[in-house]
């Protein structure tokens, strides 16, 4: 997987990390979520050397990068903490 860690994204969009985020995705799923002031975070945007699609669950999707000595990733579900299928990202202020 090829892309951004999002944190920087949001610094160079906005001067600083909002403190909420709202989600769109094109199932129309929408939420939001707060706490990303973090460095885990990788906004992907190709996968094999191909721009993500929405089979692919794009054309962006959010993927923890690693996983801390807090979580046992056995016991992970497959994209449990991903959002996929991005369709616009709204700061939140």
């Amino acid at each position: 997987m090829r892309g951004l860690e999002f944190r920087r994204f949001l610094i160079d969009q906005f001067g600083e990390v909002p403190p909420a985020l709202h989600f769109t995705a094109w199932d129309d799923y929408e939420v939001t979520l707060s706490g990303w002031d973090d460095p885990k975070w990788l906004m992907v945007t190709e996968e094999d050397g191909e721009p993500l699609t929405l089979r692919s669950r794009g054309p962006l999707r959010l993927v923890e990068q690693s996983y801390d000595d807090q979580r046992d990733i056995e016991n992970l579900r497959e994209f449990n903490d991903w959002i996929w299928m991005i369709r616009s990202i709204e700061a939140q202020w």
